[in-house]
C-alpha cells in the first residue's frame, strides 16, 4: 500500500512540474506548447490574420507585370465596439521610387467579442526589377474607441 502511495506522489509531483515548466515557459519566453490566452484590459482588441505575397505573371499573362497582393481578416474580440473603423494598406516600392496608399475598408463598425470580422484585400502591380527586389507593405487599422482615434501597424515581410 505504501508503495502505491509513494508512485502516486511521484505521479502528481512529475505533473505539476511538467506543467510548471509550461507556464514557466509561455511566461519568460512568450512560446510554449500550449496557447494560454493573456489578461486583456477592458476595451477594443482588435485580432487580425493578414498575409501578403509577391509574383511575377507568367508567360499566361503577356503584360509581365509583377503583382504585390494583401490579404486579410480583422475582428474585434474586446468587449466595447470599435467604431469608424479604416483600414488602409501601404506599399512602398522603394526600386520604384513610390509608396501608394490603399484605402480598402472606411467607416465600419466592429461589434465587440469578436461577433463579426471584416475580410479585405488589396493588389499592387508594376514592371519587374533586375535584381528582383520586394516591396514593403504595411497595413494600417484605425478606429475610433471612447472618442479617440486608435491606430495599429501591421508590418510583414514578404
Amino acid at each position: 500500500m505504501e508503495h502505491k502511495i509513494k508512485i502516486l506522489v511521484i505521479c502528481v509531483m512529475t505533473a505539476a512540474i511538467i506543467f510548471g515548466v509550461i507556464i514557466a515557459g509561455n511566461f519568460f519566453v512568450g512560446h510554449s506548447l500550449y496557447y494560454l490566452a493573456e489578461q486583456k484590459e477592458s476595451g477594443v482588441n482588435i485580432d487580425y490574420d493578414v498575409v501578403s505575397s509577391q509574383a511575377q505573371w507568367g508567360t499566361e499573362n503577356l503584360s509581365g507585370m509583377e503583382t504585390v497582393k494583401v490579404n486579410g481578416t480583422v475582428c474585434n474580440a474586446g468587449d466595447k465596439e470599435a467604431k469608424n473603423v479604416m483600414i488602409t494598406i501601404i506599399f512602398t516600392d522603394t526600386a520604384h521610387d513610390r509608396i501608394v496608399r490603399k484605402a480598402v475598408v472606411e467607416g465600419a463598425d466592429l461589434l465587440p467579442a469578436g461577433m463579426q470580422y471584416i475580410e479585405f484585400g488589396s493588389e499592387y502591380s508594376r514592371e519587374p526589377t533586375t535584381p528582383k527586389t520586394l516591396v514593403d507593405t504595411i497595413t494600417l487599422i484605425e478606429w475610433k474607441e471612447d472618442g479617440q482615434l486608435k491606430t495599429l501597424r501591421v508590418r510583414l515581410p514578404i
